[in-house]
């Protein structure tokens, strides 16, 4: 049997927990395999169609997507 991931996400600059609410199990198949929402928000390019950057809801700090 596989480990549970630890899927916590911590903001690199105030070091608030980003991890969301649970996704209800009933429409988690729109989700792929996640089970908990995200608290980042997403800094989003329609020029170049991808997220560049992600920042943290509670001190407004950005960084870079890996």
């Amino acid at each position: 049997m596989d480990k549970p991931r630890d899927n916590k996400e911590f903001c690199p600059y105030c070091n608030a927990n980003l991890q969301g609410k649970d996704i209800p199990e009933k429409i988690r198949h729109h989700y792929g395999s996640a089970t908990q929402g995200s608290r980042k928000i997403a800094i989003y390019s329609r020029e170049e169609d991808r997220t560049l950057k992600w920042q943290c809801p509670d001190c407004g700090g950005e960084w870079e997507r890996e």
